[in-house]
């Protein structure tokens, strides 16, 4: 069998820059020079057909597509790894239940869990994707995220992040012929979510342009971005959401125009949880995750 895969030593560059984000320190740990980890990074860079990295100051960021990309190599050199590990685990193990709702575990969660199974080898993660309000008392859940305006009673809680609204469609809706400013809408088919209406974006947009109800409505986030991609119409999404199907180009952005959500996600948990220490280790993840968040809305 003919394998057509990058060197294992490009891949396990990329990996290190991406933890350290720092050639210099990937370097430093490989036995590597600096130019040659940007050499291994610049090749898969061109087999992908994607920046992976961005320069922050001091500090080499990943791209949308290195965050997905890093996903799967991290996933493969773990397999690699557990092919020739002989030891027997003796390390204290812990089971955690993080309940989210499903389009978050789908579209924001999922991309970024083998982080955490790297970061955290010794906890085992349960996650339920559920719309419910569940009871962190009696319902078994450990931890959960919650999208809405907060105040939520008996719980810790703290904002995760907070989220903005822009138009997206699929780059093949109606041919290819995408609208070319706001008011192109009018004559565009709009997919609708009960819960996020429309109106406020088309006020921003300037827009005297009405919502109506026909067609078909999507209570679920997720499954909205699905139809958007299979060319069915165009939806106001929610880029916390949107953002990996965006770096793939599976979705694209219509216009500069955006609006900050008046929901945000909030991560809940009780003050006096037995494995509190272990729960916080989650809750720290977490926010790690949110926080190189897109800037602020400036529509």
């Amino acid at each position: 069998m003919s394998l057509r895969l990058p060197p294992l030593q490009a891949l396990q560059a990329f990996e290190a820059a991406a933890r350290h984000q720092s050639y210099s320190r990937a370097a430093e740990e490989l036995a590597l020079t600096h130019g040659a980890i940007s050499h291994q990074i610049s090749a898969l860079e061109d087999r992908v057909g994607n920046k992976l990295f961005r320069r922050e100051r001091n500090r080499m960021l990943l791209t949308d597509a290195g965050r997905l990309l890093l996903a799967n190599v991290r996933q493969g050199l773990m397999l690699l790894e557990r092919a020739f590990d002989t030891r027997v685990p003796t390390e204290r193990r812990v089971s955690l239940t993080l309940s989210t709702l499903p389009s978050l575990a789908r579209c924001w969660l999922l991309p970024r869990l083998l982080d955490f199974q790297t970061a955290h080898p010794d906890i085992d993660l349960m996650v339920d994707p559920s719309g419910a309000l569940v009871d962190l008392e009696h319902d078994s859940v450990d931890i959960a995220i919650r999208y809405g305006g907060g105040g939520w009673s008996g719980v810790q809680q703290q904002l995760l992040m907070d989220d903005e609204l822009f138009p997206v469609c699929s780059p093949q809706y109606r041919g290819g012929a995408l609208p070319q400013t706001p008011a192109d809408l009018a004559d565009c088919h709009l997919l609708h979510n009960p819960w996020q209406p429309w109106e406020p974006w088309f006020h921003a947009a300037g827009l005297a342009q009405r919502e109506t109800a026909r067609g078909v409505s999507y209570t679920d986030s997720a499954l909205l971005l699905d139809a958007a991609a299979a060319g069915q119409g165009i939806v106001l999404a929610r880029r916390a959401l949107a953002r990996g199907d965006l770096a793939t180009g599976r979705l694209v952005r219509l216009f500069d125009i955006a609006i900050a959500d008046s929901n945000r996600y909030y991560l809940l948990w009780r003050h006096d949880h037995p494995r509190l220490a272990d729960v916080l280790r989650l809750r720290d993840w977490l926010l790690a995750q949110a926080a190189p968040a897109d800037p602020k809305v400036a529509g």
